[in-house]
């Protein structure tokens, strides 16, 4: 019920999404990425519920949920800081503040916080030409350095969070998993890896069924061909 009506004028649903924005701007200027800090276990869940609250039922522009205010606001914390979990000692414990990794309401919440916090930075702050995030990364380029340390101080202001900035080097830097590099005016994309990455898929030999395996040879190719800006790369991924 909540999904559909998350504040997503910047957000990222996928790779897909943050090619296009490559593809229909220009690389001339400054890109970088800031990160929110353990965004996921530091959210403010009050605060969040309070956002989410305030979007159904006293705003105009969005329908009223079919449940009662005070009922949503009842469960909403039931599922997050009041859900008690068992360590392996045995021991109880209880969430103060935060959402747990994995949960089911993770990405809403996350996703809501940051949309309501970038509504309200944008509202006194001038936005960079591209700026864009998915879940808790943010990439963003501007024709003004200082911009980046500005962005970053309000959305520390707005949101109580701490953000850390990575550079870009030689106009090259990854978000998602995409390598981006600044050539010409123009955006240069090809497919990045971490170092960590060891290249292990499926079998081939497996027992698992053929048409597994056929999707994750589609999905290797589809991926070379997306996410690379030359046939040179894409036959290289491809080999």
């Amino acid at each position: 019920m909540l999904t559909p009506y998350v504040p997503a004028t910047y957000s990222l649903h996928s790779a897909t999404d943050f090619l296009d924005i490559l593809k229909t701007n220009n690389a001339i200027g400054t890109i970088a990425s800031l990160d929110a800090e353990s965004l996921f276990t530091s959210i403010p869940v009050q605060r969040t519920i309070n956002y989410i609250s305030d979007r159904f039922y006293h705003n105009t522009n969005t329908p009223k949920l079919p449940i009662p205010e005070s009922t949503l606001r009842r469960f909403l914390p039931c599922c997050t800081i009041k859900t008690p979990f068992v360590c392996r000692r045995g021991v109880k414990y209880q969430q103060k503040d935060g959402v747990t990794m994995g949960s089911p309401l993770g990405v809403l919440f996350v996703n809501f916080l940051m949309g309501s916090i970038e509504e309200e930075v944008f509202s006194k702050f001038e936005k960079t030409e591209i700026y864009c995030r998915y879940i808790d990364d943010i990439f963003i380029k501007t024709t003004r350095n200082e911009d980046i340390i500005l962005l970053k101080n309000y959305l520390q202001d707005a949101s109580g969070l701490t953000f850390t900035i990575e550079n870009s080097v030689e106009g090259s830097m990854p978000f998602l998993d995409i390598l981006v590099k600044q050539q010409q005016g123009k955006f240069n994309i090809a497919i990045y890896v971490k170092l960590t990455n060891k290249g292990q898929c499926m079998n081939g030999r497996s027992e698992c069924p053929q048409r597994y395996k056929n999707s994750t040879i589609r999905a290797y190719i589809r991926r070379a061909l997306t996410h690379c800006s030359t046939w040179t790369k894409a036959h290289t991924e491809m080999v």
